[in-house]
């Protein structure tokens, strides 16, 4: 599917009155579209995006918590909704697009203007609520997708529940999306003009950092969500109490009924700050805070080198450091809350005014140096900082 894309980035305006509610209901948008095709998918009601993106005006927030709420309801975690994010971020700027049917554009792929019967149907569109109005084609919705290449109607394509489900529908079809550049993902679905996906690329970041805040709980005393026939993934993405490590007071480091180096994918959160490491969500979200609050002070990202360890790169690590990497199964990377940072100021060293100051805050943010890795432990490591007590 070629067209061109209505605009690439999103206001940075930080919008203070957002004026939407903070709790977007999952339950609200599931469903199955009208021709039985784009359901959102088992576990679509499993709990609620209970966080607010800054910087969105209301129907871009209110967009981007369907999307997420989509892919979490597919069991698909928070890196597929970022990447669901990120293809409506390109492509429509996060607004639900009708079609007025008055394109002049020649389609890349059908090498012509589209006819009469295309434009009625382009136009049906507007007889549905929708965000603003455009001529891209055919293209509707907050994917742009199109009705003439096979995407599905209008009443599907500008319902955001609806048009989400169909693209998660495809990339789901992907082989091995998972382990994919993201942006690569989100091409082989779209087929856009950037055939690398650069376009995607561009506002994977961004993306990461909206559904990292949507993910972010309202409240510590929120209720837990049942696990009842919902998708594992997607109740630890939303905070679930049962299935995060008590990282406040100590406790076992696992979680989730997995086993060390063996979490997949869709259960963990990229680093916003560095968004090709993997954390447990909790972890994720409690490190971008602590990194905020590194950057005002040093004017850099404290930096990660490395994170989330699957059990075949704990092997690997072992096998190329030896003893300096646990044995594999036993690493506390491979429970997805330890990261090794990085040489910024300094603060890997374990000395100066960058370490210091991580010795002194990181606390605040659940984040801790354990002992075995401070100077004159068993094993030091000024590198090595976990979530919670862990070790």
């Amino acid at each position: 599917m070629h067209r061109r894309i209505l605009t690439m980035a999103l206001p940075l305006t930080v919008i203070t009155a957002i004026g939407l509610a903070s709790i977007v209901a999952v339950g609200a948008i599931g469903g199955t579209s009208p021709s039985g095709r784009g359901t959102t998918g088992p576990g679509a009601a499993c709990g609620a995006v209970t966080g607010t993106a800054h910087g969105l005006e209301p129907a871009q927030q209110r967009n981007a918590a369907t999307i997420t709420g989509v892919a979490l309801g597919r069991g698909l975690g928070p890196v597929g909704a970022a990447i669901g994010v990120a293809v409506a971020l390109a492509e429509s700027t996060l607004f639900n697009y009708a079609n007025d049917g008055t394109s002049t554009l020649v389609g890349s792929a059908e090498g012509r203007q589209l006819n009469d019967t295309e434009r009625a149907v382009a136009r049906e569109s507007l007889a549905f609520p929708h965000d603003r109005v455009g001529n891209n084609l055919d293209s509707i919705g907050l994917f742009q997708q199109r009705p003439m290449t096979g995407w599905g109607t209008p009443a599907e394509l500008i319902d955001p529940a609806t048009a989400a489900g169909l693209f998660f529908d495809r990339m789901q079809q992907v082989t091995g999306w998972e382990s994919l550049p993201p942006w690569q993902a989100g091409q082989i679905v779209q087929g856009s003009p950037s055939s690398d996906g650069g376009i995607y690329r561009a506002t994977y970041q961004q993306a990461i950092g909206i559904v990292t805040q949507l993910l972010e709980p309202t409240s510590t005393a929120a209720q837990p969500i049942s696990m009842a026939g919902h998708p594992r993934s997607c109740v630890a993405a939303s905070g679930d109490p049962a299935l995060v490590a008590n990282t406040s007071s100590g406790g076992s480091a696992q979680w989730g009924g997995y086993q060390n180096g063996r979490i997949p994918a869709n259960a963990l959160c990229p680093v916003p700050s560095r968004p090709g490491l993997l954390l447990e969500c909790s972890a994720a979200r409690a490190f971008e805070k602590l990194n905020l609050a590194f950057r005002a002070v040093f004017g850099q990202d404290i930096g990660i080198t490395d994170g989330y360890r699957s059990f075949d790169e704990q092997v690997a690590c072992r096998a190329e450091k030896g003893s300096l990497c646990a044995d594999p199964g036993t690493s506390n990377h491979g429970w997805a809350k330890a990261v090794d940072i990085g040489g910024c100021c300094g603060v890997n060293t374990g000395t100066g005014p960058a370490f210091d100051w991580l010795t002194s805050n990181a606390a605040r943010f659940g984040w801790v140096h354990p002992a075995w890795a401070q100077p004159g432990g068993s094993k030091p490591e000024p590198w090595h900082w976990e979530f919670g007590s862990i070790s």
